[in-house]
């Protein structure tokens, strides 16, 4: 498929992440919790402390990422072209700080849920960046944003 329609789509926060850093959170305060418990000598060991601590930097890192995820649009353009002799299909990246747009040089599809979509934009001068796309962010676009997704990998 090489004719994907054009489609801006918006991305943010997805709750599809937070809902699994919030099981991994559980699944690791019930390991440490089942740990502690059974350490024979908990009174006189710092185990749980030191572990309870571990797990609390963990969950604050993991909420600081999930608050800090990208919030912007993402662009495929199906018109525009890098160069004359390159296929037709140039993405871009809208955000509040760069409003004007970038130009990246592909997005991978890392993780494909079918209702959540884990990103990795590429552009030339930038690292980077992770996004997660939600077909409930917009479900009209939804599936022509998964069409340019598979027409740019093509």
């Amino acid at each position: 498929m090489h004719n994907a329609p054009s489609v801006m789509f918006p991305v943010g926060r997805c709750g599809l992440y937070a809902v699994l850093l919030a099981l991994l959170a559980v699944l690791g305060a019930a390991v440490l919790g089942l740990w502690y418990g059974l350490d024979p000598t908990r009174g006189a060991s710092w185990s749980g402390v030191v572990g309870g601590t571990l797990w609390s930097i963990w969950v604050m890192g993991a909420l600081w990422t999930w608050r800090r995820s990208p919030v912007g649009r993402l662009k495929w353009n199906a018109l525009e072209r890098r160069d004359p002799e390159a296929p037709a299909g140039v993405w871009h990246w809208y955000s509040e700080s760069c409003p004007e747009g970038v130009p990246l040089q592909r997005v991978e599809r890392v993780m494909d849920w079918q209702g959540a979509v884990l990103l990795r934009l590429c552009s030339a001068d930038a690292p980077a960046r992770w996004i997660w796309a939600e077909r409930g962010r917009n479900p009209a676009l939804w599936n022509d944003l998964r069409r340019a997704l598979i027409s740019a990998r093509a």
